[in-house]
């Protein structure tokens, strides 16, 4: 027998509209004039709360909290877009999107607008489509990323933070208020302002368990080697020749890795490396 569409222990309110192609696992909640489109899937345990719409092509995983007025899966806001193919929008376990969130489906000329586990998105944040959210991320009310952006793990973005489209975030970077981007950002830095990081994310890195007081040394060491003392060296020879140089630790590895993978990539991802600007940055303790 198949298994059927709507679990009978979801709890599916009256007064929500579900479409007839949606599944709703065991343990969802879809509240009263919450919206679920065709082609949609709700996890176990996921809540749809009052006027959320889930608008189509989405998949949301497990013990997800979608707010009021949140609105996922909607179509991408490309001019190139002219309805097919639809795009995917799918979305792993426990995240929570807080009011009036707005996150697209893709378009045809990439993968699926994905999203990780353990975020947690603010009031009017913002993804738009085929972007790539890793985990663990905090996004403050107004944050922005646009079209193909890829957000690595533990990216913390404050309010009204602006990710420009094909660019590159790597993980543990802490976003200033109102910082924009539009360049690629190497792992565990602070961004302010406009294509500026400061310094290092020093509190990030010690709060992240897979890190050890090492890695936050060697990330020192490293930044400095590149943004302080590399000279007029060639960036992507000189990142290569300091990786080979010696055994570096899981956050020295990860940090030069992106730098090698950032400079090589073609258009219109070729972004090049976010610099270090201003009176301000520093890398004392």
């Amino acid at each position: 027998m198949a298994e059927p569409l709507i679990h009978p222990e979801a709890r599916v309110h009256a007064a929500a509209r579900v479409d007839p192609t949606a599944r709703i696992a065991a343990g969802a909640i879809i509240e009263a004039a919450a919206v679920i489109g065709p082609n949609c899937v709700i996890g176990p345990r996921t809540r749809v709360r009052t006027n959320a719409v889930i608008v189509e092509h989405t998949t949301l995983g497990e013990d997800n909290d979608v707010h009021p007025g949140a609105v996922l899966g909607g179509d991408p806001q490309d001019k190139a877009f002219k309805g097919d193919p639809r795009g995917e929008l799918i979305i792993a376990d426990r995240n929570i999107f807080r009011e009036h969130c707005t996150f697209n489906r893709a378009t045809q000329n990439g993968p699926p607008t994905r999203v990780g586990s353990g975020n947690y998105f603010m009031a009017c944040s913002h993804a738009g489509h085929n972007v790539q959210i890793a985990d663990n991320c905090i996004f403050a009310n107004g944050a922005m990323v646009g079209g193909h952006a890829r957000i690595g793990s533990g990216v913390v973005m404050s309010g009204g933070c602006a990710i420009h489209q094909f660019t590159t975030i790597g993980d543990g970077v802490m976003f200033q208020g109102g910082a924009g981007i539009g360049m690629h950002v190497p792992p565990y830095m602070v961004v302010a302002g406009v294509n500026s990081v400061v310094t290092i994310n020093r509190v990030g890195m010690r709060r992240n368990p897979a890190l050890v007081p090492a890695d936050r040394d060697e990330v020192k060491q490293l930044v400095r080697l590149i943004y302080k003392d590399r000279g007029g060296r060639n960036l992507a020879e000189y990142a290569a020749a300091t990786l080979e140089s010696k055994q570096w630790g899981t956050a020295g590895t990860n940090f030069l890795r992106f730098i090698l993978a950032a400079l090589a990539e073609q258009p219109p991802r070729n972004r090049g490396i976010c610099p270090m600007r201003g009176r301000h940055a520093t890398l004392e303790d």
